[in-house]
């Protein structure tokens, strides 16, 4: 009997151990990281929370991941996390008030927490500024220019982009000029190479020049043309028209819009887009041009306001964009980061 009791207790052991351990065990989703951006929100600017799900259980699944901020709640789906797979997550919230809150991020299994605290005023560091810059013949700025594919990975060589301030456009020079505007003369080198969908399909296309005009009552680009070495005497050219225009000094919060007009091919290439930009947070981000305190402005389809499809960093003491990145003109993203500048 004793043999007997002793065999059962094995058995039943064994079948705990394998319930716990073995490949039925169900999926448990835990958190690894919660994170807050920017570092020192403002009122009326958008926090962004984000938090990394990890499967830590026997099989693959699916859950709700919850935000709490006080009364606020919120909540994102992640669906067939495979067994010891990760996940990130992203909520966007945006205080009205000033003072401390504390981000509450759950799954079934784990919560984790983080403080942040909201000002009155943007913590505006030196070079900031909301001054609006202005511009003179000879002004230089030269980024290093970077292509990911729509999969997120680079896909060409990089390329560096010389941009210098050729002269000034009256007002009224014609359709796409109602106000005066710089006009900048860039050059890529070596040629840059861009994917562009047209007729279903993928063309690789290479850039060289571009010209680049600017309104300057509020720095908002109004034309762009492109020469491409595949469509010789036929440039991609980009169009603004702005319903309304930020002001200066900037006003975090602040938006405005505008219509975005594409051609390119003769014509192969045809989009009119609507438009939102807005002033969405006071950032410190680091370049090889150096450290600089910026505007983080951004621009998307008003019926898709968290999906950005173009960002930019703007600078004081640069007097433009230290950091760009455009999800829009290309069939991938384009980033372009500021290595050197001579503005004054």
């Amino acid at each position: 009997m004793k043999k007997f009791l002793g065999v059962i207790l094995v058995l039943l052991l064994a079948v705990s151990f394998l319930a716990a351990c073995g490949p039925g065990k169900p999926a448990e989703f835990t958190l690894s990281s919660v994170t807050i951006s920017p570092s020192a929100p403002v009122v009326n600017g958008t926090v962004t929370i984000a938090a990394t799900v990890n499967n830590t259980g026997g099989q693959s699944g699916s859950c709700e991941v919850n935000l709490t901020i006080g009364n606020y709640t919120d909540s994102k789906s992640v669906s067939s996390l495979a067994v010891g797979a990760s996940s990130s997550v992203s909520f966007s919230y945006t205080a009205t008030t000033e003072g401390n809150y504390t981000a509450t991020v759950s799954t079934p299994n784990a919560t984790m927490s983080k403080s942040f605290t909201v000002s009155a005023v943007a913590p505006v560091g030196p070079g900031a500024g909301p001054e609006l810059p202005v511009w003179s013949v000879g002004y230089n700025w030269v980024y290093t220019c970077t292509y990911e594919n729509p999969e997120g990975t680079s896909k060409y060589n990089s390329s560096e982009l010389s941009l210098t301030v050729a002269g000034e456009v009256a007002a009224g020079k014609g359709e796409g000029f109602p106000e005066a505007s710089y006009h900048l003369s860039g050059a890529f080198v070596p040629q840059a190479m861009r994917d562009s969908i047209a007729a279903g399909m993928t063309l690789v296309l290479h850039v060289g020049q571009a010209d680049v005009w600017n309104v300057k009552a509020s720095i908002q680009l109004v034309e762009m043309s492109s020469s491409i070495k595949e469509l010789p005497g036929m440039p991609a050219g980009v169009t603004w028209a702005y319903t309304t225009s930020p002001s200066w000094p900037l006003t975090l919060g602040e938006t405005w819009t505008f219509t975005k007009h594409t051609v390119a091919g003769g014509g192969m290439i045809n989009e009119l887009v609507n438009r939102e930009g807005k002033v969405l947070a006071v950032e410190t981000i680091t370049v090889p041009a150096g450290t600089f305190s910026c505007y983080h402005l951004v621009e998307y389809d008003p019926a898709s306001p968290s999906n950005y499809t173009y960002e930019h960093w703007f600078n004081a003491t640069v007097k433009s964009d230290v950091k760009q990145i455009d999800r829009e003109t290309w069939a991938g993203a384009e980033t372009r980061v500021l290595t050197s500048y001579s503005a004054g």
